[in-house]
């Protein structure tokens, strides 16, 4: 990680950030409680489902649980950062996409392509905010 972020993560908790490596749905569920609020929250979750079987409702449903736990505690500024998944599974990123539309506040979002070396794809991000 040093390459990309410097001496920056040599710890998980600095003067400005908290890295957690945990279940985020109680920690969101608390912070939401506590009414704390963050400038960024970054999701490093699996990529997005890729089907609408009725199988996966219950995917989507986790999904949309941690997107609307997230966007509670962001302040009205801020900014959520995840991965979509491979630029090539379109219909996917569209159901990702749709998702942003039921949560509990409205959002607005932008992605970007990117080149993931490791994965040896071209990879979709999003960046999510309150309207």
């Amino acid at each position: 990680m040093r390459k990309t972020c410097g001496d920056v993560l040599d710890s998980l908790t600095g003067d400005c950030h908290q890295v957690l490596v945990e279940d985020c749905v109680p920690v969101l569920r608390k912070y939401v409680e506590e009414g704390r609020t963050f400038d960024y929250v970054i999701n490093d979750l699996t990529a997005v489902p890729i089907s609408t079987a009725p199988e996966e409702d219950s995917t989507w449903e986790f999904l949309r649980l941690i997107l609307d736990l997230s966007i509670k505690v962001l302040r009205p500024t801020g900014k959520y950062f995840t991965q979509g998944n491979c630029v090539n599974l379109a219909e996917a990123l569209s159901l990702y996409e749709d998702q942003l539309t039921k949560l509990s506040c409205p959002v607005d979002f932008s992605k970007e392509v990117v080149c993931v070396p490791s994965y040896m794809e071209l990879w979709v991000f999003y960046t999510v905010w309150k309207k």
